[in-house]
């Protein structure tokens, strides 16, 4: 029973196939890590007490969750709470309808707000709407150029696809940051 427990955990954590994973510098393994800015991080849904810890090297005090339905983060608070880590619910659609500009504007303000870095955000898989904020944040506070954070939004792993062609769609729309946004 303990080789098949020890199989499904395996092939789990080596993620689906094709599943881009990055070894972060601790060892720990987390879907698409990566660095957005000084203070800002992104990746996939932290999964063991290995993420918390490797997240709390990086005195990470804030992560932003950007799942639709704020009441499956309900485990994740719990656990990121055992680190000394506040979780902020982030909603937001990955449909073919392109997110509310209100929730985009709020989680980008959130992550730009210098009194929660630093802070590291994602989503389920660390893919679709975490590579939409990034690629985002890069164009809105980080001057990169439309065709540049069109690249950086599939190297970042976002899949194409009709189900999620709201968030490319909403990219489109607002190639420049909001009013709200603004300094």
């Amino acid at each position: 029973m303990r080789i098949l427990v020890a199989l499904f955990l395996s092939f789990w954590a080596a993620g689906l196939p094709g599943e881009a994973r990055q070894r972060t510098p601790a060892g720990q393994t987390l879907a698409h890590f990566g660095r957005v800015d000084e203070g800002v991080y992104k990746g996939s849904k932290p999964g063991s007490d290995a993420d918390y810890r490797f997240l709390q090297s990086l005195h990470v005090k804030y992560i932003v969750d950007l799942e639709v339905v704020p009441l499956l983060y309900r485990s994740e608070k719990t656990k990121a709470k055992r680190y000394g880590i506040v979780l902020i619910p982030g909603r937001m659609n990955a449909s073919p309808l392109p997110p509310s500009e209100k929730h985009v504007v709020s989680i980008l303000a959130t992550l730009r707000d210098q009194r929660y870095h630093p802070i590291y955000f994602h989503c389920a898989l660390g893919r679709d709407r975490t590579s939409l904020i990034a690629t985002l944040y890069k164009m809105y506070f980080l001057g990169m150029r439309q065709p540049e954070a069109e690249r950086y939004l599939h190297e970042s792993g976002y899949k194409d696809g009709w189900i999620r062609s709201g968030l490319t769609r909403y990219l489109e729309k607002h190639p420049t940051r909001p009013p709200a946004l603004r300094p």
